[in-house]
């Protein structure tokens, strides 16, 4: 008599999909510090005298002068994610919880490891310098904020609603930006950046919010906060972001988080002054983009009715 092998648990399999694309966006966001070789940067506060060669392994750029960076990559790991979730659920049902769980796994893992590698390399815990536990937790409340805001960019762009999805992409351009950098620098290496590099960066989110903004369009009324939001994103988040990098990366404050945080307020107005040109061409590809495509699915209306009769 043959025997019937029980079925696949259905529910399971269905589970499994969306925890793998969890997985694989959590490692495909911080996939280009591990190209680059995941050496920890040099720490000013290190225990022992160490070369940059001789620094260990780690899963993520933990140092305040890679802090933009190290936002970007977590952040991006739920975007991408999100993105893929929102792309399959529309050819079939799918659970969206399991991808979150998957990149908060991700992102679990990598923060553990990183922080144990560079909780040992400060001496915590043996009479190392009083600033290095200020220091260590200033770094783990600023990556534990980014692992949140990372859920909340997978849960926004995992949404069936394009104009939800459309804001979580606007959002996140500039950590883009600072991502598809990193990729390029993983290659060549820090040192030998690409010459056209200090021009991505400021139109590549140009570029992706106007791509986004067409998508979007302007049905229903309220898909005008998108491209609100998304045009002052593409011109504050950069000034915000060297602003925040400006503070945290003058050495010569030696800690003073006041004083770091006068410096960054101090240097933001004068950023924002310089980087409004690529508001401009995200507008003009959003708003052309969006009137051919208006144009397209008008003339395409009235010759699907005609195939229909």
């Amino acid at each position: 008599m043959t025997e019937i092998s029980p079925p696949v648990d259905a529910p399971a399999r269905a589970r499994a999909l969306p925890f793998a694309i969890g997985v694989g966006g959590g490692v495909l966001g911080i996939l280009p510090w591990l190209i680059g070789g995941g050496i920890l940067p040099l720490q000013n506060l290190w225990a022992s005298a160490t070369m940059p060669e001789d620094m260990p392994f780690v899963l993520l750029p933990l140092s305040q002068y890679f802090a933009t960076l190290l936002f970007s990559l977590l952040l991006l790991g739920g975007v991408f994610a999100g993105f893929t979730v929102h792309f399959v659920a529309r050819r079939r049902a799918i659970a969206v919880w399991p991808a979150a769980l998957g990149v908060l796994l991700v992102h679990v893992i990598a923060v553990l490891q990183s922080f144990a590698v560079l909780a040992g390399g400060l001496g915590l815990g043996r009479g190392g310098d009083s600033r290095a536990m200020v220091y260590f937790a200033g770094l783990l409340g600023g990556v534990v904020a980014a692992v949140l805001l990372a859920q909340l960019g997978f849960w926004m762009t995992s949404r069936r609603s394009v104009g939800v999805v459309a804001l979580g992409v606007v959002l996140a351009a500039v950590p883009f930006s600072n991502w598809v950098s990193r990729c390029f620098l993983a290659v060549t290496g820090d040192a030998f950046p690409p010459a056209f590099l200090p021009y991505l960066a400021p139109w590549l989110p140009a570029v992706v919010v106007g791509a986004a903004l067409v998508w979007c369009g302007v049905r229903p009324a309220w898909r005008i906060v998108v491209w609100v939001v998304g045009l002052l994103a593409v011109w504050v988040v950069p000034a915000l972001f060297t602003a925040i990098q400006y503070g945290l990366g003058m050495r010569v404050l030696d800690g003073d988080v006041p004083e770091m945080m006068r410096a960054s307020v101090g240097v933001f107005p004068m950023v924002l002054a310089e980087v409004w040109q690529p508001v401009i061409v995200a507008l003009v590809i959003g708003a052309v983009g969006t009137v051919v495509r208006m144009v397209v699915e008008r003339d395409r209306t009235p010759a699907e009715s005609a195939r229909i009769q």
